[in-house]
Order: structure tokens, then sequence, then C-alpha cells
């Protein structure tokens, strides 16, 4: 079906945006020495997404998806001037797994190519044959930590949304959410290296 090897080229990095979680953000710090600031971050309103099942934060009353804020030209805010992401090796889950996509059957995981990225991204070549199964297993091992992680962070969502910060505009307590956000994330990294579930 496909051979894929990204060509860091950064075209998926200039189509689309990219909602991070807060252990996404803690790797960015902890990897790469980058302060995670309230400029860096971006919010979707969940009512343009109906479609996207994601855990949402609330500010002003309102739903939103947490993500990366993106430049001038709505590229990633981490793509270089020469098309490549500048925190690769620790990127967000959710760009570490495109072009693949993933679902849950049951006790499985089960992994295919995201239709959207074919003929849109230069690392898939298509060859008629299966998805190697080594690919498969590297991607399912990623696919139940991004489960478990989304889990966490949908947790950590719902206790901002509980709190009384929600009720003001992120403008007003962007660094109190982030500081809040962190918090959480450090304790839930703790959680998932003891459970040998903690990706760098």
């Amino acid at each position: 079906m496909v051979i894929f090897r990204c060509l860091l080229r950064g075209h998926c990095c200039k189509k689309y945006w990219i909602p991070v979680t807060h252990l996404d953000l803690l790797r960015i710090e902890l990897y790469t020495s980058i302060k995670i600031y309230p400029k860096m971050l971006n919010l979707y309103e969940v009512s343009l997404y109906e479609d996207l099942s994601y855990p949402h934060v609330v500010f002003g009353g309102e739903k939103y998806f947490l993500a990366l804020n993106s430049k001038e030209d709505g590229s990633c805010l981490f793509l270089s001037p020469n098309g490549r992401c500048s925190i690769h090796p620790y990127k967000p889950l959710v760009c570490r797994f495109y072009p693949f996509v993933y679902s849950e059957k049951e006790d499985n995981i089960e992994i295919e190519l995201n239709d959207n990225a074919i003929g849109e991204c230069p690392g898939i070549i298509l060859n008629g044959r299966p998805i190697p199964e080594d690919v498969k297993k590297s991607l399912s091992i990623l696919a139940r930590a991004r489960i478990l992680e989304l889990k966490m962070w949908d947790d950590v969502a719902m206790q901002w949304n509980a709190s009384s910060y929600s009720k003001k505009n992120f403008d007003d307590v962007g660094s109190i959410f982030i500081d809040f956000i962190m918090k959480f994330a450090r304790e839930d990294m703790k959680k998932l290296r003891e459970m040998k579930l903690w990706i760098p």
C-alpha cells in the first residue's frame, strides 16, 4: 500500500493547524529548552470543527481546541525558513503520526494511510503493498501512548474548565493557564514513565 519516509520539506506544517496537549508542550520545554509562553499558543473554536473529537479548554465561557500558533503565512510556529521542523525529534505526537491515522478496534489499533495525505505528502510512495509490519508496530506503540495522553489531557482540561479562570479570556490568564497545565504535565510524565509509556 505505502512506503513513507519524511523528506523534511514541511508541506504538512504549512497546511494544518497543530492541536497540542499539555504533554506535547512539556516535551518541547524539556528537550529543546524553549520556554512555553502564551503567544506560542492559539485557540480554535470548537463550534467551527464539530467533527473533531478532541479535548477542549474553556476561556471566557467559550470552548476551544488548544494548538500551536502559526506564522503570518499560516505555517507552524516551529517551521524553519529552510522548510524543516526546528523541533523535529520532539514535535507533538499528532505530527509524528502524519501521514498515517489510527483507530481503536476493541483491543487492537489499526493503522492506515490518511487519505488526505495522498498526493500532498511528497514522502509517500504508493506501491500496492501493505504498510510494513515494523512501521505498523512502531505506530501502534505511538498510538497507545497518544490515546492515554489524550485521556490525561482531557482530565486536565476538565479541571481547568471547572476553575474560575475559565470564565476569563486567554489574553488575561494565558500565563496562569500554562503554569496550570504544565504542573499536571510533569505529574503525568512521571506516571507514564512508571508505566514505561513516556515518549520523549
